[in-house]
């Protein structure tokens, strides 16, 4: 599991990463509030092959479900998780690559 809670790191993940095209879409809406640290505003998970559920939750503090989430989507071999857990607007970015692993099966019930 791969965590983003800084610009600097988002810029990186942008130049590297294979979920680039969405990481630039979510730095462009984030581009006005530059002046404040990412980890205030949300921090971006990338899941891995090999991580699990529980992995998931554990680093969310909670359950996967029922699924908390604000927002879902598939997209460009991606699903994008969302989800707000303050007032504040703070949240958790959550993408996960639409190919076999451990939590594809997980993504797919969310989209039914």
């Amino acid at each position: 599991m791969i965590t983003i809670k800084t610009w600097p790191d988002l810029r990186a993940a942008i130049e590297t990463h294979p979920a680039r095209e969405i990481l630039v879409a979510h730095a462009d809406r984030l581009e006005e509030f530059g002046d404040q640290l990412l980890a205030e505003l949300c921090e971006f998970i990338l899941v891995e092959p090999t991580d699990t559920i529980a992995d998931l939750e554990t680093k969310l503090g909670r359950a996967l479900d029922p699924p908390p989430w604000e927002y879902v989507d598939r997209s460009d071999g991606w699903y994008e998780l969302v989800l707000v857990t303050g007032d504040d607007g703070f949240g958790y970015v959550v993408l996960i690559e639409d190919r076999p692993q451990v939590l594809l099966a997980y993504c797919k019930s969310l989209t039914l």
